[in-house]
């Protein structure tokens, strides 16, 4: 994975949310749909021990790449830039950029919680458009989803980790980055009153 994977989680109004989702909406929908994608996806269920540096199922790391790296908003990057130029200002400091070197931050994170929990957050593998009432809606999950017991935390963190560069090599301090930063920011972006942007692509 010769690249780098950013992941912008940005608060806006809500009409920039419906402006953004009428065009990439449908890209995003189309991938989770996609007969395949939808078979890996059950697979990734059925077996999400068998993925990592450390299995020896390299069949099973190679289709979970393939579910979670996709990126179906690489072709809307004009589009993604636009709508974060519009996140007011009072609500800049809210935004949470994720920047991982030969890395995926979503893919990560799913792999990292695997997938009971990482199915609990909203959208599909980092992109989702969410309105203000969809955000509150969706923080209790949220917060459930990455509230991990002490003695669950540190397999969480390593697995996150070692998914940020090359199925190893990730920085402990990038997989906390993820596991720390998203409650906070949901929790402010609800009671901002805000929409939530998820978007998850490779800079061209």
């Amino acid at each position: 994975m010769g690249f780098i994977g950013v992941w912008v989680l940005a608060p806006v109004p809500d009409e920039v949310v419906a402006e953004l989702a009428a065009v990439a909406g449908p890209v995003v929908e189309a991938q989770r749909n996609d007969p395949r994608v939808r078979e890996l996806w059950q697979q990734w269920c059925a077996a999400p021990e068998a993925v990592g540096v450390e299995s020896t199922d390299r069949a099973a790391t190679v289709a979970f790449d393939l579910l979670s790296g996709a990126c179906p908003l690489d072709g809307q990057v004009e589009e993604l830039y636009a709508a974060f130029d519009r996140v007011p200002a009072e609500w800049r400091p809210l935004m949470l950029t994720l920047v991982c070197r030969k890395g995926l931050p979503a893919a990560a994170l799913a792999h990292g919680l695997g997938p009971e929990r990482f199915a609990r957050l909203p959208g599909w593998f980092g992109d989702f458009f969410l309105d203000a009432g969809q955000v509150r809606a969706a923080l209790p999950e949220v917060l459930a989803a990455l509230d991990l017991p002490d003695g669950e935390r540190p397999a969480v963190e390593r697995r996150t980790a070692e998914w940020l560069s090359d199925y190893g090599g990730g920085r402990p301090e990038e997989a906390a980055a993820l596991l720390d930063g998203i409650g906070p920011l949901w929790q402010a972006a609800a009671d901002a009153g805000a929409g939530l942007l998820g978007c998850m692509f490779v800079p061209g």
